[in-house]
């Protein structure tokens, strides 16, 4: 029961420290505004909430695939909302307040889907268990660990910025999106909305999906050791997007340069 709450811990909720990381060094600094901080967390917690009280309401919409089709929906919403509010890490302008607030929704609805699938099943173990000691044994142990693996992540992002490095914090950026978004593969083939498709290769004999190291690439950038065709085309597609919006972004920012540069001539 402890190894599977730490387990339960960072594979739900590391993604949230990381994500938090990202935005506050790289993406949109500004975010940690005490307002905007009490704001997310004000829908954040309303999110976890409702989704925890309606979720044998939501199980039986679409014909009871409702919570895979709702946490898809959810996904690519904050995905979309995060891509579109990246423009920082590309042009290095203040963000507009429309992209504020998508960085707000999109860091709402990420928690609500990571957050909510660790409360049910922690709900169900402690449903399941008398000892709560090994359960907040877990929880402390879990917190733990991401708050030590996310400090290092976050000096190691903001050295990054500090040395002006926004071109690999956007490939990392791309990376850990891309591998997030493409969670909805697994959760449509679940409910056979998707395929099973056979694994395009396995490269499990260097790293499996179930070790310390596969757990943690996947939270990093989605790693899966056995990737079927359709987690391949949707990481494929995000990385593409994520590519048109630098190049959109980039012309954008260099015509304002040459604009800026013969207004003052």
């Amino acid at each position: 029961m402890l190894i599977n709450t730490v387990i339960l811990f960072i594979r739900d909720l590391l993604p949230i420290f990381i994500l938090f990381c990202l935005v506050s060094t790289c993406v949109s600094p500004n975010v940690t505004d005490i307002n905007k901080l009490l704001k997310l967390l004000k829908i954040s917690a309303f999110g976890v909430v409702a989704t925890y009280c309606f979720m044998p309401s939501m199980a039986e919409l679409f014909g009871g695939i409702g919570i895979e089709v709702i946490q898809t929906i959810e996904i690519l919403l904050a995905y979309f909302c995060l891509l579109f509010a990246s423009s920082y890490l590309i042009t290095g302008n203040q963000l507009t307040a429309l992209q504020s607030h998508l960085i707000v929704i999109g860091i709402a609805l990420f928690i609500v889907v990571n957050a909510s699938v660790f409360v049910v099943f922690l709900d169900s173990y402690m449903a399941s268990t008398g000892s709560m000691k090994n359960i907040m044994a877990g929880l402390a142990i879990g917190l733990g660990i991401c708050l030590s693996f996310s400090a290092l992540l976050y000096f190691l992002f903001a050295w990054f910025i500090k040395k002006e490095l926004y071109l690999l914090t956007y490939i990392i950026w791309t990376l850990f999106l891309s591998g997030q978004v493409s969670k909805i593969v697994s959760l449509l083939q679940q409910v056979d909305i998707l395929q099973n498709s056979v694994a395009l290769w396995d490269s499990s004999t260097f790293v499996k999906d179930s070790s310390e190291y596969g757990q943690l690439f996947n939270t990093l950038f989605g790693y899966e050791a056995s990737p079927s065709m359709e987690f391949i085309m949707l990481y494929a597609a995000s990385l593409l997007i994520f590519l048109c919006c630098f190049l959109i972004n980039s012309s954008t920012w260099f015509q304002q340069s040459i604009d800026s540069a013969k207004g003052k001539e």
